[in-house]
This record gives C-alpha cells, sequence and structure tokens, in this order.
C-alpha cells in the first residue's frame, strides 16, 4: 500500500495527479480525481479528466496532506449531520498531533476573521512568494486579532485589469506558518482560476513584522481555539490520520453566508488542462531529460568556455569565416540564377495563405524560385569584418556565435535546368553541388511517413546539423542550438516558398539512417534532422 498522503487518498477511494499551475507561479499543484483516473492516458487527443478539488504550495508534501483532507471531506459528505462550513474543518496528517492541528486551522480558516488587521510587513524574506517577479498582480498580507487568540494571517491578491482578487486565511501556532498557508491558499485558488470581484480591505491599524505576532506554543495550541474534534481515520497504518473538526464557540452550521474570504470547500467537476491525461513512459525519454538537464547553464559556475571570437588566432577565424561545406569542383555544379525573378507576396498575405498540406501541381519547378528560396533561407547577406580583416558571412537565418551548424541539401526531382539527385546549397559561392546523382524523390519516398506526398513533391529540401561546426564550443548545448536553427532555417524556407506562391511542407516522419546514407553523412557528427517538401501551388 502507499504510504503518506496520496496512500491515504487512495484507501478513500481517489487518486493524486499533478496539475500544471499557470505561467508565472511558483509551487506544485495537484488535482484529487477518481481512481480511474490514476494511470495517465496515452491516447491523442486526450479525453478530459474531472477534477475534484485542489491543493497547490510551496512545500509538495504540504499540499498533498490538505488535498488527502479535501478528499476526506469529500468522503465523508453530510450523511452523519457534522457539516462542512462556518467553522467547520477537516485535516490529515502523518499522525494525530498533525491531522488535529490542521482540522482546527481549517476550522479557524473558515470563520470570517475581524473587521480590523495590521498590514503585514517584512515577511518576503522569511517566506517565499508564490508570485514571479513579473506577475501584474499585487500581494498585501495582514495580520488579524483572532477570537480564538492564535495567529492568523490573511493574503489578498489584487489585480487591475480587469479588476478581480484572490483571498484567503491561514491559521497556524506561528505567524510564519500561518502566513505560509494563507499564500498557499492564494496559490491553490490561482490554480483554480478561482478569481472573484474586489471587496473591501480590512480596516488597517498600522503595520507589524512577523516577529512581532504573538506564536502559541504547540501544546496549547487546540485548548485556545476551543475546539471539539474526533478522529475519522487513526495513523496506526501508513496511511496517516484523519480528524474532524468544529469550533465549540461562536455560530456554526452550514446555513451562514460565506464572505468574501470564504474557502471554496470542494471545487467539484472542474475539468483539468488536456495535457493531464497526456502520457508518456519516463523510460522512453529518459535520455532525453537527460540531455536536458546536462545542456543547462549554471548561475553557480560557468557551463560555457568563454570565446571572444577577437582573439582567435587568424587561421581560426578565417576557419570560422567559412562555415559551410565544399563538395570541390570535380563534381556536377548548377551556378544559381542571379535574377531575382518574380515578386513576392507581402509576409502578412504570404503567412495567411500558408498551408503544409495545399495540394501540389505536377509542373516542375523554377531553378529560380528554388534559388529564391535558399537565398531567403541559408544564403548570404553580408558581412562582418575582423580587426585583422577576416570578413565574417552574416545569414539570412539567425545562427549560433556565427558558426551556420544548419546545412541545406536538395533532393531534386522535377526542377527546371537541374539533373535528378541530391544537391548542396553552397552559400559562398551560390551554386549546387551534386553529392549523389543517382537518387530521387520516388526512391526516398517509401522511406518516410507520407510516400504519396513525398512522390508527388518537385523537390525536398533536406535539413543537415553539422553538430561539430558548433559543439567544439557551446559543448552539450549545441546539440540545443543547432536544432534551434534547423527550426530557424525550416521556417525561412517555409515562409519564402509561400511568399512565391509555393507549397511547403515541413515532414519529420522518415527513417534517419536511410538519409543520412543519401545525403553521405554519418548521422552522428552530421545528421538530417529535418525535411521541407516543395512544389508548385495548384492554380
Amino acid at each position: 500500500m502507499t504510504a503518506g498522503a496520496v496512500g491515504l487518498v487512495e484507501s478513500l477511494g481517489f487518486a493524486v495527479r499533478e496539475l500544471p499551475l499557470p505561467a508565472r507561479l511558483d509551487g506544485t499543484a495537484f488535482a484529487l480525481v477518481r481512481a480511474e483516473h490514476r494511470a495517465e492516458r496515452l491516447e491523442q487527443p486526450a479525453a478530459p479528466v474531472p477534477t475534484l478539488t485542489l491543493a497547490a504550495g510551496r512545500d509538495p508534501d504540504a499540499a498533498r496532506w490538505r488535498l488527502a483532507a479535501r478528499a476526506a471531506e469529500l468522503r465523508l459528505g453530510r450523511a452523519d449531520g457534522y457539516g462542512y462550513g462556518y467553522g467547520v474543518g477537516v485535516g490529515a496528517g502523518a499522525d494525530i498531533a498533525d491531522a488535529v492541528r490542521d482540522a482546527v486551522c481549517d476550522a479557524v480558516e473558515r470563520r470570517d476573521p475581524p473587521a480590523t488587521a495590521s498590514r503585514l510587513t517584512g515577511w518576503t524574506g522569511a517566506v517565499p512568494s508564490p508570485l514571479h517577479p513579473e506577475l501584474d498582480a499585487e500581494l498585501t498580507c495582514y495580520a488579524f486579532d483572532s477570537a480564538s487568540r492564535v495567529p492568523l494571517v490573511g493574503a489578498v491578491l489584487r489585480q487591475d485589469a480587469p479588476p478581480r482578487e484572490i483571498r484567503a486565511l491561514g491559521c497556524a501556532p506561528t505567524a510564519r506558518a500561518a502566513l505560509a498557508r494563507a499564500l498557499d491558499g492564494i496559490l491553490t485558488r490561482a490554480a483554480a482560476d478561482l478569481w472573484t470581484e474586489p471587496a473591501a480591505s480590512p480596516a488597517v491599524r498600522g503595520d507589524i513584522g512577523l516577529d512581532e505576532v504573538e506564536a502559541v506554543p504547540e501544546k496549547e495550541f487546540g485548548s485556545r481555539v476551543h475546539a471539539a474534534v474526533r478522529t475519522v481515520h487513526d495513523s496506526d497504518s501508513d496511511s496517516g490520520a484523519v480528524v474532524q473538526c468544529r469550533l465549540v464557540s461562536g455560530p456554526g452550521g452550514a446555513a451562514e453566508p460565506p464572505g468574501p474570504w470564504a474557502p471554496p470547500g470542494i471545487i467539484a467537476r472542474r475539468t483539468a488542462p488536456a495535457d493531464l491525461s497526456l502520457a508518456c513512459d519516463p523510460e522512453r525519454v529518459r535520455i532525453s531529460r537527460t540531455f536536458h538537464e546536462n545542456s543547462k547553464i549554471r548561475a553557480a559556475h560557468r557551463t560555457l568556455p568563454p570565446v571572444d571570437v577577437d582573439r582567435l588566432h587568424p587561421d581560426t577565424r578565417r576557419a570560422l569565416a567559412r562555415p559551410y561545406r565544399d563538395y570541390g569542383r570535380t563534381r556536377t555544379e548548377h551556378p544559381l540564377p542571379k535574377a531575382a525573378g518574380r515578386d513576392l507576396l507581402p509576409l502578412d498575405e504570404a503567412v495567411r495563405r500558408r498551408r503544409s498540406a495545399a495540394p501540389m501541381s505536377r509542373a516542375p519547378l523554377a531553378l529560380a524560385d528554388l534559388a529564391r528560396v535558399l537565398d531567403l533561407s541559408a544564403g548570404i547577406t553580408g558581412v562582418a569584418q575582423a580587426p585583422d580583416g577576416v570578413r565574417l558571412p552574416l545569414r539570412a537565418t539567425p545562427t549560433a556565435g556565427g558558426l551556420c551548424s544548419g546545412d541545406l541539401f536538395v533532393l531534386a526531382h522535377r526542377v527546371e535546368d537541374l539533373n535528378p539527385g541530391v544537391h548542396y546549397f553552397h552559400p559562398g559561392r551560390r551554386v549546387l553541388q551534386c553529392v549523389n546523382s543517382g537518387r530521387d524523390v520516388e526512391g526516398a519516398a517509401a522511406y518516410t511517413g507520407y510516400p504519396d506526398r513525398v512522390a508527388g513533391a518537385a523537390a525536398v529540401v533536406l535539413h543537415v546539423a553539422a553538430f561539430r561546426r558548433n559543439q567544439w564550443k557551446y559543448g552539450e548545448r549545441g546539440y540545443r542550438m543547432a536544432l534551434l536553427e534547423c527550426g530557424h532555417l525550416a521556417q525561412s524556407v517555409v515562409t519564402a516558398a509561400a511568399a512565391l506562391g509555393l507549397v511547403a511542407h515541413p515532414v519529420v516522419g522518415f527513417v534517419d539512417d536511410h538519409f543520412d546514407r543519401l545525403v553521405g553523412v554519418n548521422g552522428t557528427d552530421d545528421a538530417v534532422v529535418h525535411l521541407t517538401l516543395l512544389g508548385g501551388a495548384v492554380s
């Protein structure tokens, strides 16, 4: 049996799933779901997962225990007449003491606080805020004089456009712990998107620091609150304990009208984000996750070598000035037309017209159009001069460190004035160098996931990543950069083709080893990482 809060939730007939938090909120959120939704599902598109309630916080373990308390509350319902509402709470914990404290805090937090409070100041260094610094919202915290004579803290998160707010109360033996509970309440309500219209702020009689709020010894906490508690589930097993609590003094029952500080209780039948039900076996993606972790730049120490291009040896700079391949002049070369050809569509019109699955005509592709696509994606558009006179090429598409780790090859099928086969686009000399004359698109189509579509293309642009070209400088992160650069190039190819009225269809479903052999790279130091089909549009 699973131990801890998750085990308790499962013993109650539910399950726990981690939930993505909204952007610019820090912490962890968990959703309570039915037992049948415990396992992630692999189908796409994902079916929505009904979420019964949520709990979030900076401390994942504390958030899971709060979720376990809500699961117990949902399971107990109102059948025993105990009721859940004003001054009534449920707590869960690893043992009875923890569960009693949590239940008492939950009961206090369900009562309206006093109308006056002190503004809490100087707390940010003691209790982590769940808000990203760039979140456009104001967080104000208050310390109330609780009728129960225990620390009671309120937090209000407000936004101006549109005007809305989230409120939460926190009760605990110390002001620091009470504030942490209140901020976790803010995080939970934000995760559930439970914003409300702004209400009146408490009457502030001054400022107070965390250390100025009187703490309550742990052993006196329950007696000060004057609460009746009963054990629902003992902690003899590993699954923890559940306690119900009702405040003895003050109004009781669930009929009291909720005030602006009232917690939402059970958030029933909400739908989790669609990606909650998508799954991926961790072992299937372990290598990529490990790579991503190993390629991170760390703040604590330098993880990238400091390379100052201006201080490199001139021979090195001259090598950097030729960031492309050259298959020599012994093979067939096709100089690209210098004329600009037909006019390009405006960018906004080209982007709006672009469709990957648009039908392609069987007419040959003009060499001038192919040249224009290559120039506008991988072509040299200018030069930068180093202090010693070495001229460094500038390219049409962004490239990390000017190292140009992406190369373009063209598998020609029906291109005017160009023989079928694989050709390398040499940006320095603006020529297509034939590297494999014995292949055609129709033969390669069988090694893709879209054989009919590929066979109908006039040409296929093969995106080859030259990993060594930037990994000498960037190490593991250079692999990330090579893939990003391929994406830049691919988008430039698509946009340029659309501006010429052509169809460009990106393809990632292909047999890597076949296309690596087709181009003549080893698939390790250099590899085909993407394809783009090109063809004329059907008028």
